[in-house]
This record gives C-alpha cells, sequence and structure tokens, in this order.
C-alpha cells in the first residue's frame, strides 16, 4: 500500500473522501455476474454519529432480587431486594433495534452510493424514500445490502490484516 505524508490540511479540499467499488454477486441467466458499485465514504462518519445517539434504550423493569441468586452473591446481598435492570430481552426492544440497526444501513447506503440512480424514464432520482422505494424494487437482496453498506465502512477502516503489514 503506498503511504502519503501530509504536511498540511486545507479547508475545502476533500483529502479524506475515499472512493472505491462494492462488489455485489446476482445471476444472470443461471451465471453469476459481479457488478461493481462506485462507493464513497463522504459523511458517513457524522451519519453513524447522528444514529448513534438516537439508539434505542431497553426499558427497566423491577426484579427481585434473593441473596442465593448469581445477582444477590455477586452484590452481597443479605436479605431480599428489589432492584431496576434493563430488560435486554423486550421484544419491542429487539424490534426498535433491528428498525434502528435497518435505517442506519438504508442510511449508509444513501449516502455511499456514488453513483445516480434513475427511474423508468432517465430521470434521475433525487428524492430519499423514491431512492429507497427504487433500490428495493430492483430486488437487492438482503445479502448485497450488507456487502454494500459493509464496502462503505471499509473505504476508511484498517483490515487487521492491513493494521498487521503496515502500522507496524
Amino acid at each position: 500500500m503506498k503511504s502519503k505524508r501530509l504536511k498540511k490540511l486545507t479547508k475545502g479540499k476533500n483529502v479524506f473522501l475515499s472512493k472505491g467499488v462494492s462488489k455485489v454477486k446476482v445471476t444472470e441467466d443461471g451465471k453469476p455476474v459481479c457488478y461493481e458499485i462506485p462507493i464513497k465514504s463522504t459523511g458517513i462518519t457524522e451519519l453513524v454519529d447522528t444514529f448513534g445517539k438516537q439508539t434505542p434504550k431497553p426499558p427497566v423493569k423491577n426484579v427481585k432480587v434473593t441473596p442465593d441468586s448469581d445477582i444477590g452473591k455477586e452484590m452481597g446481598y443479605t436479605r431480599n431486594e428489589w432492584v431496576q435492570i434493563h430488560d435486554f430481552t423486550d421484544q419491542g426492544y429487539l424490534d426498535e433495534v433491528k428498525e434502528h440497526e435497518s435505517d442506519l444501513g438504508i442510511a449508509i447506503v444513501m449516502k455511499g452510493l456514488d453513483l445516480i440512480l434513475e427511474d423508468e424514464n432517465g430521470k434521475e432520482i433525487t428524492d430519499h424514500d423514491k431512492k429507497i422505494e427504487t433500490l428495493k424494487e430492483m430486488g437487492m437482496s438482503g445479502d448485497q445490502f450488507t456487502q454494500i453498506v459493509d464496502d462503505i465502512m471499509n473505504l476508511t477502516r484498517w483490515t487487521e490484516e492491513e493494521q498487521k503489514h503496515f502500522l507496524s
């Protein structure tokens, strides 16, 4: 990998912009084909930070803890105590987390695609919701979606292999 030392940073220059392609597998006429989809990293960090602040919180429930329970022993209780604990198994909470993660993934794809999305008449689609609807109508699978999200995130993230050989 090429190394480049920066001596200055100038406002208005996109020195941290990373571009690449996401290679997505499709099958055409029974044969695998690799689509190369142009992607970019711009604005992803801010997006992840914003969504991080909106992460759903698990509900709190009151639980009776006895001295002989694991929690009671760990806390050193000598009598029964009522404590409030977060319920990470609550189905409503789990559904909210799943929806939140899906929304984040969609936002990353919308921000990270580096191509023009057109309607059936060749007109550029600029509306966010229409873009999402169009991608879904095109039949993008969950695996393809995940591949694109991962590739966008990995544009600026060191892999273990890169860190081992490059940073040491």
